[in-house]
This record gives C-alpha cells, structure tokens and sequence, in this order.
C-alpha cells in the first residue's frame, strides 16, 4: 500500500541553506483556517506554546518551524515535514507521527508517551529526549550503514540521502524518490523498487539481486560492479544508454515471458501480466501474486508454497505438479485449467469455482473453503481431507496454523482443542463457537470484542501457567514453550516435534508423550530432592512448591516468586535469589553460602539451623525471619532474637 508522505522542501541528505528562514508569527485559529482551505506549508512558522491538540495536520510543511512547548496531544501529523522544526519541551503524548520526516528536529525535553512514530524518518541530527530509542518506536534512520532490513519507505523522498553500505534488503521502496541518493554498496536484495526514481543515484557495488525494478527509473545511475542477478524489470524500466539487462542476468517480465525454473520467491508481482509466461519449475514460492494475471501461464511444477494469490487469474493455466500447499488462493479464476497431480494441502480455496477444473490426484488435504467454493460433480472436498469453514461446523482438534480466516463466518461451531496458532481471526464471526481447550499464540489475532480465554481457549507462550491443563493429543509441533509451568499437564499422545521447551517445568504428576525425554529437552523436574544445580529459573513462579533437600548449587533464582515454598534443607550454595520473593519460605537446615539475597523479600522466612555463611546481608531485611540457630556470614551460630550478636 502506498504511504501518502509530503515531499520535504529540503529532502534527506540534500544540501542545506543554513541561511536564517524568515520567520513569523502565528495563531491557533490562523493555521487551522488556512489548512482547512488547502494550505500546507508553514515553513518557519513560530507556533511555540501554542494549543494544537488533536489537529488534523496530515502532510503539513513545517520545516523549521518554532513548536517549543507547543500542546500537540492527539495531534494528527502523519506524513508531515518536520525536518529541522524546534519540538523541544513540546507535548507529543498519543500524537500520531506514521511518515513524518524529523530529520535535524530537536525533540530534546518532549514527551513522546503514547506516541506513533511507526516509519518515521530521522537522521543522525535529530535530537530525542533522554532515554528514549527510536529504533524500537518504529522510526527509521536514515544514515550509512543503516540497517533498513523490511523498512516500509513507499513514496519518501529520500533523494541525495546518504545511505551508503546501507541494509535495505526486503525493503519497501515502492515509488521512492531516490534520485542522486547514494547508495554505494547498499544491500538491497529483494527490495521492492516498483516505480522507483533512482536516476543519477550511485549504486556502485550495490547488491540489487532478486530485487523488484518494475517501472524503476535508472537513467544516469551509477552501476559500476552492480550486481542486479535475477532482478525483475518490464518495458517501463529506464535504464542508463548501452546498459544490456540480459547480460546481467535479469528477469524480463511480460505477457509470454520466458521465466523456467526462475528464482522468484518472495517477489512482489501483484497486478503483472504474464499471461502465456512459461514458469515452468519457476520457484514464486512466498510471493505476493495478489491480481497476477497469469491466463494460460505454463505452470507445471512451479513452486507457489506460501504464496498469496487472491484474485489471481489462472484461467487455462497448466499448474499440473503445481507445490501450492499453505498458498491463499481466495477468489481465484481458475476455470479451465489444470491442476491434476497438484498439492494444495492446508491452502485457502474461499469462493473458487472449481467445476471446470482438473482436479484429478490433487492433494487437498486440510485445506480450507467455503459455502461460496464450487467443486466438480462428484467431488467431495471433505473425503479429501478438506475442512469446511461456514457456521456450526466441527473442527474439534483440527490443526488451522497459519490460516487467514478474517471475515470468516464461524457462528456456532465447534473449535474445541483446535490448533489456532498463527491464525488470523480479526474481523471473524465467533459468536458462540466453542473454544473450550482450544490452542493460541501469541501470533494469533482475535477481533477486539473476543477474549479466548474467557471462552476457554489455552495461550501458549514463555513463561504461561498451564498447570492442570488437559493437552492431550495436542498438536504442540514448533511451538515456543520455554520456562512453561506444565505441572499435572496431560501430554499423553501430544505432538512435540519441534517444540522449544527449555527451562519449562515438570513434576512428578506431567503425562508425558511414549519415549519422551524432558531432560534432554532441557526441562526442569520441581520436586524434593530434585538435582537443579545452575538451573535457569529466573522470574518463575514456584509459590508453594516443595524443593526440600533439592540440590539448587549456583542456580539462578533472580527474581523468582518463590512464596512459602518449602526449601528445607536445600543446596543453594551461590545461589542468585536477588529481588526473589521469599516471604512465609520454609529454609530451614538450607545451604545459602555464598547466595546472593541484595533485595530479596524475607519476611517471616524460617532460616532455623540455616546455612549464611559468606552472605552479603547489609540490604537484606532479615526483621521477621526466623534464624534460630543459623550461621551467620561471620561463622558466628544465631541464638539471639535479633541481628545483634
């Protein structure tokens, strides 16, 4: 999707006129007035102290303007020209920044809380308040050496920005102005460049390998020792006089084009024509073919694993031997064509007309389709392994990873201890479906109104508790379940191919799968007597649980929430308990020499006949303990009812 920025009266990296700008005066009421009839640039503006909260200012000019101190809470400001502008002590909290160009801005003192700087350009000059990283805010650098890997920049003007040795690979640069940027061995591999102006930029060295030059501009670019193998261009690619693409290994793309056995994977080519192509073994695997055009296309064997097709046109095609598993073919043409022998397991098949296809030995098992897709007569999708997604059906224990089932309608149906990882249900109908023990993630995306776990659904993520849970038979294949509390868990029968388990916690009730090792997976038993020596369980919850005469030498407990938990006679002999929750343990005849306890919650904690020898305590409150007995740091034996021996 483009991004509606404003081009900078003085673009990224253009030389600047650091001659004073005029400036001016001017109100509230004023800026709003004329912005309202179609006034843009207030360059040199002094709005300081001044009220725009919650203005509408898209793609406002305000280069160098005075906003110190200025109320802009809510203020819409996406696409704006900021660059240069005073923002110093200025109110920023819930104002929306998406696109603004903030290079050389000085933002020193401002709050940002709250604030949407997704794609928000700044340069090594912009200056942010303390502490605050724009990196992780979503904005983007532009500078040499920037790592720009996936950046979304459609439609900036980043012409003569400096961006060389830069990260850009994957980027999304569709339509940008790069005109005279240098871009001297950047990385761009993948990028799309659709549309770009890269007229007179330096791309000496530059690594533009599979990357998207449909309609790009590179007349006057520097390409000296470009490498542009595999890279896509059509009849609208400019380029610089006597330069030969095919001599540089590019793609031609166009209606009958020659592509067999090409490396496209992951290319953006929605909307292009390529009717009558032979893409013949061509690898278009993870790519986005939304609208493609590809009537009568020579597909057989083509690789198109992942690949979003909606609304392709795939009328007559030959996609017998065709890899589409896990592709979206959502109300896709594909009348007349041919797909004995294809593999379309787990794809989206919603409103496609089938009737006129050859569907003979296609594999469409757990793909997913509607009450809107057509089979030939005779054709049953269910005894293939198809699931039908409409209101009231079963899915009870069906494995929907990955779906996109946004707009779905599933009222009523049956989705107990189904597999929703990764799925994306915004938008779908879910009244009254029952979600009781059914799977997510933290990938998995719900319509805002529905909460799965008051509906019964389990998250699984690092760190969750599903104490207690039922998961047998559970499809758990990659998933990640690091530091998981899995005490009483029912993993019989359970698929765990793949899964990340590492510090997750077992105890002597967890049924697990025939022949599996949770050792060897790195999970840890909690039980007395248990050997936990240099055992990672920072920040987990083990309130209650009994460790007593377990060996926990040099364990990390950093932090833990370890409430009345039964530690007699343990080893915690260099134990790190800092900042642990301790309150109501039982620690007597327990090791601690050598632990460290700075900032551990002691209270009523039973140390009788415990071990401190070696033990920092000048910041811990040992107040209500109980140390009868204890040896203290100093070897001394504690038989006073306070510290003071």
């Amino acid at each position: 999707m483009e991004l509606a920025f404003l081009p900078s009266k003085c673009p990224l990296g253009a030389a600047r006129d650091y001659s004073p700008i005029h400036s001016y005066d001017m109100n509230t009421d004023e800026l709003i007035k004329q912005y309202a009839v179609g006034e843009r640039d207030f360059s040199g503006a002094d709005l300081s102290q001044t009220n725009l909260s919650k203005v509408d200012l898209q793609r406002v000019s305000l280069w160098r303007a005075n906003l110190k101190g200025a109320n802009l809470t809510g203020t819409n400001l996406t696409g704006a020209d900021l660059l240069g502008a005073n923002l110093s002590e200025a109110n920023l909290s819930q104002a929306i920044l998406f696109g603004a160009n903030l290079s050389e801005a000085n933002l020193s003192g401002a709050v940002l809380q709250g604030a949407n700087l997704q794609a928000t350009l700044y340069n090594e000059a912009t200056l942010f308040p303390k502490n605050f990283d724009p990196v992780q805010a979503g904005a983007y650098l532009i500078a040499p050496q920037a790592l720009l890997v996936g950046a979304s920049l459609s439609g900036v003007d980043l012409s003569n920005a400096n961006l060389s040795g830069a990260s850009l690979s994957h980027a999304d640069l569709w339509q940008t102005n790069l005109r005279k940027a240098k871009l001297k061995e950047a990385n761009l591999t993948k990028a799309c460049l659709s549309g770009a102006d890269l007229s007179g930029a330096d791309l000496s060295g530059a690594d533009l390998r599979q990357s998207n030059l449909l309609g790009a501009n590179l007349r006057s670019a520097n390409i000296k020792e470009i490498n542009l193998q595999e890279a896509l261009y059509d009849e609208t690619t400019q380029f610089s006089e006597n330069f030969e693409p095919d001599s540089a290994q590019m793609h031609f793309i166009a209606p009958g084009a020659s592509l067999r056995e090409a490396n496209l994977s992951g290319a953006n080519l929605s909307g292009v024509d390529l009717q009558g192509a032979d893409l013949c073994g061509t690898d278009l695997s993870q790519g986005n073919l939304f609208g493609i055009a590809l009537e009568k296309a020579n597909l057989r064997g083509a690789k198109l694993s992942g690949a979003i097709l909606w609304e392709a046109q795939l009328s007559g095609a030959d996609l017998t031997r065709a890899l589409l598993d896990s592709s979206d073919l959502w109300q896709a043409e594909l009348k007349g064509a041919n797909l004995s022998g294809a593999d379309l397991r787990k794809a989206n098949l919603f409103g496609i007309d089938f009737r006129s296809t050859n569907l003979e030995e296609v594999n469409i098992q757990e793909a997913l389709y509607n009450e809107a897709t057509q089979f030939p007569e005779g054709f049953d999708p269910s005894e293939r392994g198809a699931y039908l997604i409409a209101p009231g059906v079963s899915l009870q224990g069906i494995n929907l990873k990955g779906a996109d089932l946004r707009g779905a309608d599933l009222r009523g149906a049956d989705l107990r201890k189904a597999n929703l990882f990764g799925v994306d249900l915004r938008s779908t109908n879910l009244q009254a479906c029952n979600c009781s023990e059914a799977l997510y993630d933290e990938a998995t995306q719900f319509s805002k109104d529905f909460d799965p776990r008051k509906n019964g659904a389990y998250l699984i993520a690092p760190g969750v508790s599903l104490q207690g849970k039922n998961l047998q038979g559970a499809d758990l294949s990659g998933a990640d379940m690091r530091k998981v509390n899995l005490f009483g868990v029912d993993l019989r029968f359970t698929t765990l191919v793949g899964a990340r388990l590492a510090g997750a916690l077992y105890d002597s009730m967890t049924q697990f799968p025939e022949g599996f090792d949770p050792t060897e997976e790195g999970m840890y038993l909690i039980a007395p007597g248990a050997l936990l020596q240099e055992a990672n369980l920072s920040e987990t919850n083990l309130g209650g649980v009994d460790l007593s005469k377990a060996d926990l030498n040099q364990a990390d407990l950093n932090r833990a929430d370890l409430w009345g938990m039964n530690l007699q006679g343990a080893n915690l002999t260099g134990a790190n308990l800092e900042g642990a929750n301790l309150w109501g343990a039982n620690l007597t005849g327990a090791i601690l020499s050598d632990a460290n306890l700075r900032g551990a919650n002691l209270n009523e904690v039973d140390l009788t006949g415990a071990t401190l020898k070696g033990i920092d305590l000048s910041e811990v409150d040992l107040t209500s303990a109980t140390l009868s007995g204890a040896i203290m740091p100093d070897g001394t034996i504690y038989n006073e009812k306070n510290l003071e021996t």
